[in-house]
């Protein structure tokens, strides 16, 4: 009798614990489940280009601070641009295609020491906390002017067409080569063209010299690699050198 009465005491026990889990306070309820709705991202608008002012483009810049004999400290200016944060200014001495650069400028302007007697170019770029979209200005072309220099060299040229490691049809048999040129004296201008499949400074052939024009179209063949660049000379024999384009006929 008395194990039969132990075991109905044990038997309720359990059922009493089984019915307390079942129904105790950690049941959960619809407002566990409602789903937290995100904010939505804030929108960034990216910065617009900026308007350059100083150095002048295509002209010889005679003003700045002499701090050497081979140097000149120079004032770059630009305009404000709209939704930017910062700036950042990037320089090439077109002689040696060597880059300078500053980055994380707050204001419109940047002074910078240079080579005298030297050419350049310079652009600036806009950017904005919170978007990796950027803006970038015109790029402007600049001759620091040196002691004694009366007359300058014509800029390098710009080569435009086709553009570096361009590839063509195998078919192709004519390429046309564009390229644009500026004096910062003003002079007449003539050009001649390197053009080889080896490294773009062989002897140039008696046909592409003294042209006047800004383009001309050459022979190619299939399976090979061409070079070329193009040498700038003015009136008064001062010339200059772009850089080396390449381009691919498959």
């Amino acid at each position: 009798m008395k194990v039969r009465n132990l075991f109905i005491f044990l038997f309720a026990v359990e059922l009493i614990l089984i019915t307390s889990t079942c129904s105790g306070g950690s049941s959960t309820t619809d407002d566990d489940f409602v789903v937290q709705t995100p904010n939505p991202p804030v929108e960034v608008n990216p910065p617009s280009a900026a308007t350059l002012l100083y150095p002048e483009n295509n002209e010889v810049c005679q003003t700045g601070m002499s701090v050497s004999n081979n140097q000149t400290k120079l004032n770059f200016q630009w305009n404000e641009s709209n939704n930017t944060d910062s700036y950042d200014l990037n320089i090439t001495n077109l002689d040696s295609n060597q880059q300078i650069s500053f980055s994380g400028i707050t204001e419109t302007s940047k002074e910078v020491d240079l080579n005298k007697g030297t050419p350049y170019s310079w652009l600036i770029i806009s950017k904005r906390s919170g978007t990796s979209v950027t803006a970038t200005s015109n790029s402007w072309k600049f001759y620091l002017s040196g002691e004694g220099l009366l007359n300058y060299p014509p800029f390098p040229a710009d080569l435009i067409s086709p553009t570096s490691g361009k590839s063509f049809a195998s078919t192709t048999t004519s390429v046309e080569l564009s390229w644009e040129g500026d004096d910062p004296d003003g002079e007449i201008l003539t050009y001649t063209l390197y053009f080889d499949n080896q490294d773009g400074l062989q002897t140039p052939s008696l046909e592409n010299k003294n042209i006047s024009s800004n383009s001309k179209n050459v022979n190619v063949n299939s399976g090979n690699t061409y070079y070329w660049r193009i040498k700038t000379t003015d009136t008064n024999e001062n010339s200059s050198y772009s850089q080396v384009y390449s381009f691919i006929i498959d």
